[in-house]
């Protein structure tokens, strides 16, 4: 995960029933007060990152990083 501009960090992975499910992930992280950008990319089996650009999931999956903005309080 990388918040705003910041570093990636790895986040810890749960426990998956099969090799082509996706997996659910944890990070802990002290939020600051404030607007943050949060953004995921996927990492496969083999270490490659998933790319930045956006692309549709016909005919090889989707792609790009996910991202979401929020307010802690």
């Amino acid at each position: 995960m990388q918040v705003g501009d910041g570093p990636w960090r790895a986040a810890t992975l749960l426990p998956s029933p099969t090799n082509d499910t996706w997996v659910q992930w944890r990070l802990d992280w002290a939020a600051a007060a404030g607007s943050h950008l949060l953004r995921v990319r996927a990492t496969d089996k083999t270490g490659a990152l998933q790319t930045e650009q956006r692309v549709t999931p016909f005919p090889d999956g989707a792609t790009g990083w996910h991202s979401v903005t929020v307010t802690v309080v």
